[in-house]
């Protein structure tokens, strides 16, 4: 889920292990992140919410001391690696288990929460909640469209195997089974009918934001299931994953993201050309081998849900009914 590009270099005034002395660099090529803690503005600019927070969680913890507490809610979700869609990055989660006299800053909102050590893990070397704590957090307290990508995304992250293309629908329960036990403990808590509701429907076969948007958008438009990550056997050998397919209508879709037309990780030394070729191509090798019409769409096409309803409704999938 990390981008190629997932943090920033923090540059700080003075000497310190690990991290780099602005001194002497021009001060209109930095973003300043707070006192003392500097970034490349190139590099910053380039970060997603979830790599700036990231970044801001490193420089916090230069000058804040965290002792016995943790990163939380979307930091934490962000240095697990988990989108955060739409959720700002301008200040960072720390759970406080004790009394403390500091306050909130601009950049850290502190959160009196109870936090055994059972519920911290290490990562990369700060301190931060465990996956299971960190959605349970996080999915009670964010828009409904953010917390069914960040769940899918966990999901994905405990339970797919990228060498092998497959689900470890075994895996990915026992991790749901985690998150539900806290939703049942606490039936009280904040945000806990939207949290029973993206437990239940969470699915980590969902490869990306996109998908797990437009899958949440369907359900609630009224569309027929689709089976995520259909397996099709090409012509002349090898296999295609299909994002969401409709057997019974002899319908299939694929949720076109940016990204692997930009991300020189994905594009794996080809041009944006070449890419877009080969998906034509490998279009066109699914409609040989099961004679289903494919309909695409990405985030422009998903400014809002009306929005996607009418381009779906173009492509002949609204209203379809299996």
């Amino acid at each position: 889920m990390l981008q190629h590009n997932d943090t920033a270099g923090i540059l700080r005034s003075g000497r310190m292990p690990g991290v780099l002395p602005f001194s002497g660099v021009d001060g209109d090529l930095l973003t300043a992140l707070r006192p003392g803690a500097h970034v490349l503005r190139a590099e910053w600019d380039s970060l997603f919410a979830e790599g700036r927070l990231r970044t801001r969680a490193r420089a916090v913890a230069l000058r804040v001391a965290l002792d016995g507490c943790a990163f939380a809610c979307a930091t934490a979700a962000a240095l697990h690696g988990l989108p955060l869609y739409k959720v700002r990055g301008s200040r960072v989660d720390v759970a406080v288990p004790g009394p403390t006299t500091r306050h909130n800053g601009l950049d850290v909102v502190r959160h009196h929460v109870p936090l055994p050590e059972s519920d911290v893990v290490v990562v990369d070397g700060l301190r931060i909640t465990s996956l299971d704590r960190t959605v349970y957090d996080l999915i009670r307290t964010i828009p409904l469209e953010a917390a069914v990508i960040a769940f899918d995304a966990a999901l994905h992250l405990v339970a797919w195997d990228d060498d092998a293309n497959e689900y470890d629908s075994r895996a990915a329960e026992q991790f749901r089974d985690l998150v539900l036990a806290r939703v049942r403990t606490h039936p009280g808590a904040r945000g806990i009918r939207q949290a029973r509701f993206v437990v239940d429907f969470a699915d980590g076969r969902a490869g990306s934001p996109g998908e797990s948007l437009s899958r949440l958008w369907m359900w609630q438009l009224g569309m027929p299931t689709p089976v995520l990550q259909y397996r099709v056997e090409l012509p002349g050998g090898g296999y295609a994953l299909l994002d969401f397919a409709w057997p019974d209508l002899g319908r299939w879709g694929e949720f076109d993201g940016k990204i692997k037309y930009q991300d020189p990780a994905l594009l794996d030394g080809r041009t944006s050309e070449r890419v877009m070729a080969d998906q034509r191509q490998r279009q066109r090798r699914i409609e040989r081998s099961t004679g289903w019409e494919c309909g695409r769409w990405g985030f422009d096409e998903m400014t809002t849900i009306a929005d996607f309803a009418k381009h779906l409704r173009t492509i002949g999938l609204y209203g379809a009914r299996g």
